[in-house]
């Protein structure tokens, strides 16, 4: 091989950005997803496209602008009344009874 067909090495660091998952992300189809509160370390055009969706904040935020959603988190709803029992009927006639 030539030294035209090899690829070069590129040495140059790139800047990455630490942010914490806030919801499930998948590294590729078909793996299994990084869990809600996983550290990451990715590109800053990345991390910025992320946070903006909602998908990550960033390390550096604090953990109060996070909303958790659970069963907990608001009381003030109560659940709705059961429906009323439909009219009971007579059984229908069984032949030769």
């Amino acid at each position: 091989m030539s030294d035209e067909t090899q690829t070069k090495s590129v040495t140059k660091t790139a800047k990455t950005v630490s942010v914490i998952t806030l919801i499930p992300v998948y590294p590729a189809a078909g793996k299994a997803p990084y869990p809600i509160g996983t550290k990451l370390n990715v590109s800053p055009e990345r991390a910025s496209f992320w946070t903006s969706r909602g998908i990550a904040r960033p390390e550096s935020a604090g953990s109060e602008e996070v909303n958790r959603v659970g069963s907990s988190a608001d009381n003030s709803v109560e659940a709705a009344p059961l429906p009323a029992a439909p009219p009971m009927t007579p059984l229908p006639k069984q032949p030769g009874a």
